[in-house]
């Protein structure tokens, strides 16, 4: 995890998104929420979901989100962070960056975040831009329009959060 204040009071933060999966155990995923905090107050909180579908008791299709303590390849995960202004200012400029998990594909249009711009990263959180921008060179070093496969960093930024709120930003993934 990484905390860094930049230019202008921009505060972001790349937080590790852990996953569990029975499929991928050797490589040392889990489940996780983490913390990072900045000196001026602001604290984000992960927390990682699956997704699921099942049937209500007159058959109407309903989603749910259970703890993601088993999931296999094909699974869908739902990534919430939370960030907190424990100060007692308003704090400008407020940058939340997430990575894409390894071993799995972000899902087209599920970065959400109330009065947050979205934008994303295929060259690991070096530039963002819209995705309608994003281009990737391919290994015959020819451009073409990137996919949500080539996506690695997801950023929202928000233009402001006043003293003692705090605002959810979240993503989805299904798991490789």
């Amino acid at each position: 995890m990484k905390n860094k204040n930049l230019r202008g009071g921009l505060f972001m933060v790349a937080i590790s998104c852990m996953m569990a999966g029975a499929a991928h155990a050797e490589d040392g995923l889990m489940v996780a929420a983490e913390v990072a905090a900045d000196e001026r107050g602001i604290v984000l909180n992960m927390v990682v979901s699956e997704e699921i579908e099942e049937r209500n008791i007159v058959g109407n299709k309903i989603t749910r989100l259970i703890d993601a303590n088993s999931v296999v390849p094909g699974d869908l995960l739902v990534y919430v962070t939370t960030v907190s202004n424990r100060s007692q200012q308003l704090a400008e400029n407020v940058a939340i960056v997430n990575p894409v998990p390894a071993h799995t594909t972000y899902l087209d249009g599920s970065a959400q975040g109330e009065g947050a711009m979205t934008s994303f990263s295929v060259d690991g959180a070096k530039n963002f831009d819209a995705v309608e921008n994003l281009i990737v060179t391919d290994e015959n070093g020819e451009s073409r329009p990137a996919t949500t496969q080539d996506y690695t960093h997801i950023r929202w930024l928000l233009s402001s959060l006043p003293a003692n709120t705090e605002a959810d930003v979240l993503f989805r993934t299904r798991l490789d």
